[in-house]
């Protein structure tokens, strides 16, 4: 049996590792499913806007808007202050 492979353009092979160089300085978390918990994805720092997505493991479609499952940088810069007393 033939299989087909397809063939990746240098431009395109560029841009990629171009985007993932990028990616390295950013913070990642992980996206948990919002009915069970079930980790569907991973979004970076610069992460804004919506995102529909698809549990595996309990197959619920739901949308999440990074604005509301984003953590807050100043409060982590708080507590480490009030660790320091």
């Amino acid at each position: 049996m033939a299989y087909f492979t397809r063939t990746v353009s240098d431009e395109v092979r560029q841009k990629a590792e171009l985007s993932r160089k990028e990616a390295e300085e950013f913070i990642e978390r992980e996206l948990k499913c919002p009915v069970c918990g079930y980790i569907v994805g991973v979004a970076y720092s610069d992460s804004k806007g919506h995102l529909k997505i698809k549990c595996q493991k309990c197959k619920t479609i739901s949308v999440i808007n990074f604005a509301y499952f984003y953590r807050r940088k100043y409060k982590q810069r708080y507590k480490k202050s009030i660790k320091g007393f």
